[in-house]
Parts: C-alpha cells; sequence; structure tokens
C-alpha cells in the first residue's frame, strides 16, 4: 500500500493543490498584521486534505471519461485498483475531518468541512454537480478560490469575490481539450473555442474591475497578466491553443499571485 503513495497523490491534481495553499495562505496572511507558522500548517492541510479528498473522489467517478482524456491516469491505466483508490479516500476523509477539529476553531471549523460535502455534491448522485454544464466551471471556480473566502474572513472579502470571478475566468478554459471523454461521460456543453475565450476574458475582465476598487489594487496583476497571455496565445500559438492555454494560465497565475502578496505585505510594512 505505501509504495503507491505517488499513484495516489496522482488521483489529485498539482495545479489545484497549489491554487489551494497559496488561496488560503494569502487570505490568512493579509488578514493578519503577524505572520504565523500556523498559517502555512493550515494552507498546507487544506491543499493535501480537504481538496485531496474532492479530487481523488473525483477520479474515482471520472474513469469513464478519464479513459479517453487521461487514460495515463492511475485508474484507468490499472496503476492502482478502484478498491485501493476507495481506501486511499477513507484515508483522506479521516485525515479531512480529525485534522479540522484540531487546526481550527468555531466557524472556520464549519467552513472547512463544508469543503468535503462540496466534493460529495459535486461528484456524487443525486447531484453531480460536475455534470451540469456551464454550472460545472463556475462550481470549481468557487472551489478553488474558497481558501481565500475562509482564511480571510470578513474583512478581506472583496479581495476574495473578486479572486472567484479571475477564477471563473480561468476554469472557463480547463476543459478545452478534454472533449472526447466527456462526450462519453453524456456531457454537451461545448460553446465553441471562441466564445469560451470570450466567456474566460469577460470574467477575468470584471474580476479586474473588482481588484481595482478593494484596498488590494496591486492584485490585479493576476486578471490582467492572464488576459495579455489568454490573447497572445490565442492570437499566436494556435496549434497547441486547446492543450496548454490552462496549464499556462495556472502557471502565470501562480507566479503572480506569489507576486501581489509579497508587494501587499512591502505595502502594509510602510
Amino acid at each position: 500500500m505505501f509504495c503507491k503513495f505517488p499513484a495516489f497523490f496522482r488521483l489529485y491534481r498539482a495545479d489545484v493543490l497549489l491554487l489551494s495553499f497559496l488561496a488560503f495562505f494569502a487570505g490568512r496572511l493579509l488578514g493578519n498584521s503577524d505572520f504565523s507558522w500556523i498559517f502555512v500548517v493550515q494552507a498546507v492541510f487544506i491543499a493535501l486534505f480537504p481538496y485531496n479528498f474532492v479530487y481523488t473522489l473525483n477520479s474515482i467517478t471520472d474513469v469513464v471519461e478519464d479513459s479517453a482524456n487521461k487514460p495515463w491516469r492511475p485508474l484507468p491505466s490499472g496503476v492502482i485498483s478502484r478498491r485501493d483508490a476507495v481506501l486511499w479516500l477513507i484515508f483522506l476523509t479521516l485525515g479531512s475531518i480529525f485534522g479540522t477539529v484540531i487546526l481550527f476553531e468555531s466557524m472556520e471549523k464549519f467552513l472547512v468541512f463544508f469543503i468535503l460535502i462540496f466534493g460529495v455534491f459535486y461528484s456524487l448522485p443525486p447531484f453531480v454537480l460536475k455534470k451540469r454544464g456551464i454550472l460545472a466551471c463556475f462550481v470549481t471556480g468557487f472551489g478553488i478560490s474558497y481558501p481565500m473566502i475562509v482564511a480571510g474572513g470578513k474583512s478581506f472579502l472583496p479581495c476574495s469575490l473578486s479572486l472567484l470571478l479571475h477564477v471563473l475566468g480561468v476554469t472557463a478554459l480547463k476543459d478545452l481539450s478534454d472533449t472526447e471523454g466527456d462526450a462519453l461521460a453524456g456531457r454537451k456543453n461545448r460553446i465553441g473555442l471562441g466564445k469560451t475565450c470570450a466567456v474566460s476574458v469577460f470574467f477575468m475582465l470584471l474580476s479586474a474591475v473588482g481588484f481595482l476598487l478593494s484596498p488590494q489594487k496591486i492584485a490585479v496583476i493576476l486578471p490582467l497578466s492572464s488576459i495579455i497571455l489568454l490573447l497572445l496565445n490565442f492570437f499566436f500559438a494556435k496549434k497547441d491553443f486547446k492543450e496548454k492555454i490552462y496549464g499556462r494560465i495556472i502557471f502565470i497565475t501562480g507566479i503572480t499571485a506569489v507576486a501581489a502578496v509579497v508587494m501587499l505585505k512591502m505595502a502594509a510594512g510602510l
């Protein structure tokens, strides 16, 4: 069982691990005047347990579409069995519950528990939100920005909501390369490449306006850098656009998020 740990973590997504960690850590760091190592511990926990649970459950219920879109993943390739994946999911469930009880207090405890509930609603009947067309992208975007909402609290809500709009723009691009598997799974939510990019830019522009109206104006570099990258790739890198754009946007979002947090903390210290 222990030798399968690398394969178990491949049921998760590296981009979600990074973004959930950054979103929670940024919200906690910017919402407090003093740094504490517990912020790092909480952010690591959020990324490694509750969000790992959500995406592992999704991987277990997505075997049909993954067999077409990503046949190299652990379950469709047979690297691990469904039984082993379920046992790993049980471990993540217990770890998420005990970690939440230990690391969080009062209302935050319930907000973190909601991540698990969110994962169940996303992947399991009778809801199966991941099959609800465009709504699935919005749900995914909300899930990725949710850690900042939890960590930042009410005082940081304008920035958190602006981040949500940015992430909605990013997740609109997520499934561009997964058409075959989504068809097998009965998802018929395609609106075309041009319209998908237009929706993405629209939400990112709303995000930019939101950041400019918030106290954390410097964070406008997140949506603006993503819009520039998206347009450059759309007009000049059409050959591999569908396959590469989501990963490229995630990469630039991670870099600009770190830069924005550093600049905001430096400004707060002046």
